[in-house]
């Protein structure tokens, strides 16, 4: 059967080659790094590293207040009808760099305000440059204009700097500090390279347009279901840490970031079709979205079978360290979140944007959130990483139900003429 593809048809094939390129990466490299540096370091020392980046994840997502959403939506809109963006990119840049200066003055407060952080107070601002390097990067511009070869082209480059300074510094665990370092390095180097290239496609003025305050008020329920999505995510972490060291951090972080790789399965289908399927009416997104759940559906069983079949092999073999062993069955438990996160990430990074029903996004991931935050604050303390394994995986189930339940029947009653 001939058919021709539509302009948009062959860019939105073109991008995903881009960015599914950079989520294989994203998978392939944590299972090269991680071991590498757990056995050169000590699981002790990368479970302080872990525990830092928990901390910065929270930090990213506050610098990002929502934009790599809302403001991609807002570029695409613009692009497609012809209209300038110099002035909503170059007050977005301003406005990241505003939030960027006070959530380091707040992690300053932090860090030298409480001994768990004072000690190791080296690491945690080593580690700020992650977030830096996160606001300065546009990827909210580069996916809104459909330009993903560029996203690719310059993480790739990140991560090769990091991987290479990695592997030839970091040999003992006296070395530790240079993880952070080194991981900075390739977010800045990433984040300015970035910068640079989109003012081939725009131009940075020194302004914050006043109607741009009503821009920022529209993203906050983003910014809000932001974070207590973070905060649900890492308050096992920084529980556990705080209860039971370092060592154990390192531990469940292993085991959820081993999860969390399953999910760069997923990403370069909506990162490439959000710029593309927000430009469309609600129906037609509903009917998009409708046919896609089933495949995305199966692909995340898929994977969740494969992690619990093959997952102990791959941990016992790349990692030689005895915890891992005591503790595997959790992580076994845990590969459930590969399927349910598929379906819950269609509905909060794809559909529910692209149809700015940002209120309901936030009633889904602030759900899981709550459940997290509370489950993790009364039952890690006692029961450790048993107890933030069962965490994760319930606060997930929830949410994917609760997401179910708005599209499937809330949606259908809204959409059934069509």
């Amino acid at each position: 059967m001939k058919f021709k593809l539509t302009t948009d048809h062959k860019t939105v094939a073109k991008n995903y080659i881009y960015v599914a390129i950079l989520q294989g990466l994203n998978f392939i490299l944590p299972l090269l790094i991680i071991p590498l540096l757990e056995q050169r370091i000590g699981l002790e020392k990368f479970g302080l590293v872990m525990y830092a980046q928990y901390i910065m994840s929270f930090c990213i997502v506050i610098t990002d207040f929502g934009f790599n959403i809302t403001a991609t939506r807002e570029i695409a809109v613009l692009r497609e009808n012809k209209k300038d963006y110099s002035d909503f990119f170059s007050s977005i840049i301003w406005f990241r760099m505003l939030l960027l200066t006070v959530m380091f003055l707040l992690l300053l407060v932090v860090v030298f305000s409480f001994d768990r952080f004072r000690e190791d107070w080296l690491v945690y601002l080593l580690s700020y440059g992650v977030v830096a390097g996160q606001a300065i990067f546009p990827v909210w511009f580069f996916q809104g204009i459909e330009k993903m070869q560029i996203i690719t082209i310059v993480n790739v480059l990140a991560k090769v700097i990091f991987t290479l300074c990695i592997f030839f510094f970091v040999t003992e665990t006296a070395d530790y500090y240079f993880v952070p370092a080194f991981n900075s390095l390739g977010f800045l180097v990433a984040g300015i390279v970035s910068f640079i290239l989109a003012l081939k496609f725009t131009n940075f003025k020194m302004i914050i347009v006043p109607k741009f305050m009503f821009f920022v008020r529209d993203s906050f329920s983003v910014t809000l279901s932001n974070i207590t999505s973070i905060s649900g995510l890492i308050s096992n972490g920084l529980i556990l840490g705080y209860f039971y060291g370092d060592s154990i951090v390192g531990v469940y972080s292993i085991f959820e970031k081993l999860i969390t790789a399953s999910k760069s399965v997923f990403m370069p289908i909506y990162q490439v079709l959000y710029p593309y399927i927000s430009r469309k009416s609600d129906a037609v997104i509903f009917k998009e979205i409708k046919k896609l759940a089933p495949i995305i559906a199966i692909v995340g069983l898929i994977l969740s079978l494969t992690l619990f079949i093959f997952g102990e092999w791959i941990l016992l073999t790349f990692f030689k360290n005895n915890l891992i062993e005591v503790y595997i069955k959790w992580f076994k438990l845990m590969t459930l979140v590969a399927f349910t996160s598929s379906l819950t990430m269609l509905y909060a990074t794809l559909y529910a944007p692209a149809r700015k029903l940002f209120k309901r996004r936030l009633q889904v991931l602030s759900l899981g959130a709550v459940i997290s935050i509370i489950g993790s604050s009364i039952f890690v303390p006692k029961y450790g990483i048993q107890a933030a394994a069962m965490i994760f995986l319930i606060s997930e189930l929830f949410m994917v139900l609760l997401a179910s339940y708005l599209f499937v029947y809330l949606d259908k009653i809204i959409f059934k003429k069509d």
